[in-house]
């Protein structure tokens, strides 16, 4: 069932990625304690670089919208 939301804010998300400590596999992970959060406008997928990190994705705040205003834009997929 399709629920209207209204996005409260985005951030980038950018971490350093290595094998966790202790680990015997050669995959690269997120390593804890390394995400680096940058606030944006909109999730265009253009993430500016960050020294020292790489981007990994966005993280957007949303609230479930019961009512939506006479002026809100409604965008479907």
């Amino acid at each position: 069932m399709p629920t209207s939301v209204e996005v409260v804010s985005i951030a980038e998300v950018h971490c350093r990625y290595g094998a966790l400590p202790g680990s015997t596999d050669k995959v690269n992970r997120p390593l804890p304690g390394t995400a680096v959060l940058v606030p944006v406008e909109k999730a265009d997928g253009w993430a500016k670089a960050v020294p020292g990190v790489d981007f990994a994705g966005y993280l957007v705040t949303a609230r479930r919208v019961v009512d939506l205003p006479d002026d809100a834009v409604v965008r479907e997929r």
